[in-house]
């Protein structure tokens, strides 16, 4: 690779990444990898494709100036600096950059031989969330306003086993609604969960995924279980808390403090075919909060969650609750 040597000079030249020669000079000197890569994957005598350690090469770059989406390379192809600076021959494009560093990632763990540590049940967790990711105050490119009330990206996560091994990670615009393009997701991090374990996988999914061609999606594979926060739209709320209460299994923890707990089947068509869900329904009614003060109004919680787990109500919500997103 190119050594640079640094003089003054009469002309004037900037770049807001001049650290990058030191990066390369660390990368191709004191680091094995893009050799390794090389020698892993060559590339044939008189190809014209790019080596992996131009790949690898080219997202460290990326990596070491803030810039994580692979979309960011292509502002790179035609910079020369970056290029000499790195050691690389030819820039990759994303659509040569994505599916390859995407790859590495489960090939990573499988290696690695890492722990996938499942439930009592038996079950490998699959978490998948949508989080916020607060670019406030910028002009950056598909930023916008999002459910929270920030202006950001909206990106969906997919995490593995208790451990939480990151499966993927995809950037979203914030305006884009989470279920958009969620199922061809779904069906790629099951196919990297599958790589890495044998066991059952449980999809533990929020109220933003609560969708029929979610549920149907999952209850495809018979290796799959799910559980999915019901969302309730416009759906009679009253009603709700009426039959769980007088239809469901009512206690009461407290003086002032109601829960009723029901199990409800459903039947829902979903592209000709005709699918049997079962939804647990939870109902907390409240007329003395905890400092024992005595409420003019009843204060009402209503939630439910969608699951083809063969397990009791109760159990299927704490094996919601225990990921963490419980709202």
């Amino acid at each position: 690779m190119k050594r640079f040597v640094i003089v003054q000079s009469d002309k004037e030249f900037y770049t807001s990444h001049s650290g990058l020669a030191l990066v390369g000079l660390s990368l191709n000197k004191f680091f094995s990898l893009p050799a390794k890569a090389r020698e892993a994957f060559p590339v044939s005598a008189g190809s014209t494709g790019i080596g992996l350690d131009d790949i690898v090469r080219s997202y460290v770059g990326l990596l070491a100036t803030g810039q994580s989406d692979y979309e960011a390379v292509t502002n790179r192809r035609e910079d020369g600096y970056f290029r000499e600076s790195l050691g690389i021959g030819r820039v990759p494009s994303a659509e040569t950059l994505r599916p390859l560093c995407d790859a590495a990632t489960v090939e990573f763990l499988k290696k690695a031989d890492v722990a996938v540590t499942p439930l009592d049940t038996g079950h490998v967790p699959l978490d998948c969330d949508v989080f916020a990711m607060d670019n406030s105050k910028t002009k950056k490119e598909a930023v916008s306003h999002i459910y929270n009330g920030e202006d950001s990206y909206a990106p969906v996560g997919a995490y593995l086993g208790r451990e939480g091994w990151c499966l993927e990670l995809e950037l979203r615009e914030g305006r884009q609604h989470s279920q958009c393009g969620f199922i061809p997701y779904l069906r790629r991090v099951l196919a990297k969960a599958r790589a890495l374990t044998s066991r059952k996988i449980l999809v533990r999914l929020d109220s933003a995924h609560d969708a029929l061609e979610t549920r149907a999606t999952l209850t495809g594979d018979k290796k799959v279980s799910y559980i999915i926060k019901w969302n309730p739209r416009k759906e009679d709320r009253e009603e709700w808390t009426r039959r769980i209460l007088e239809e469901g299994k009512v206690s009461t923890p407290r003086p002032g403090k109601r829960e009723g707990l029901l199990t409800v089947h459903l039947r829902q068509v979903h592209e000709g075919k005709t699918y049997r869900f079962t939804r647990v329904m939870r109902v907390v009614e409240r007329t003395i909060d905890r400092k024992r003060q005595l409420l003019l109004v009843p204060q009402i919680e209503l939630e439910g969650w969608w699951s083809n787990l063969d397990l009791s109500g109760n159990q299927i919500i704490r094996l919601y609750e225990d990921h963490g997103t419980s709202e």
